[in-house]
């Protein structure tokens, strides 16, 4: 589940975890787990470590434990962690590290094996320590369709001898 899963805020009895919109899903993330796992399939979540979602929801900066417990409790299998309302907490390597490996430890503490894929844009050499943290990492911004050129994020001229990692 992308962006938008969220309730409009977290639930108001400490220590606050996440709660789904009860219109888009009215018995819940647990149930519609059970149901996609009965199914023989895996089931994702969204999050930011950021104050807010790129969507504006809640994110879960200062709260990856909670949130961590909360995606183990309703058997969630893969978590895509966002870098949008970071907070500033960008623009040098160790500042993003430090930040998404709070959610790495959050969720490896919780002894349920979840995916966990970064998506910080490729700030701050994120294919220099990301590795050590995350099971996949972005190394870019959105993917656009582009079949006419090289994006203009990419730093390389030529797709051939592109020494920087990730392209």
């Amino acid at each position: 589940m992308d962006d938008c899963w969220h309730a409009p805020e977290r639930s108001p009895h400490p220590p606050h975890p996440p709660v789904a919109d009860p219109e888009r899903f009215p018995d819940g993330i647990k149930a519609l787990s059970e149901k996609i796992h009965a199914m023989g399939l895996k089931i994702g979540i969204y999050s930011s470590a950021g104050t807010m979602t790129c969507a504006r929801r809640f994110g879960s900066l200062g709260y990856e434990e909670i949130d961590a417990k909360t995606y183990k409790d309703w058997d969630i299998d893969y978590l895509k962690y966002d870098n949008c309302y970071n907070e500033g907490q960008a623009g040098y390597d160790l500042i993003s590290y430090n930040r998404y490996a709070k959610m790495s430890r959050a969720l490896s503490d919780t002894g349920r094996p979840i995916v966990y894929a970064m998506c910080n844009w490729g700030e701050d050499g994120t294919w220099n320590w990301a590795p050590t943290i995350a099971h996949s990492w972005r190394m870019s911004g959105d993917i656009i369709d582009v079949y006419d050129g090289f994006d203009d994020r990419c730093p390389c001229e030529s797709a051939l001898n592109c020494k920087l990692p990730g392209w």
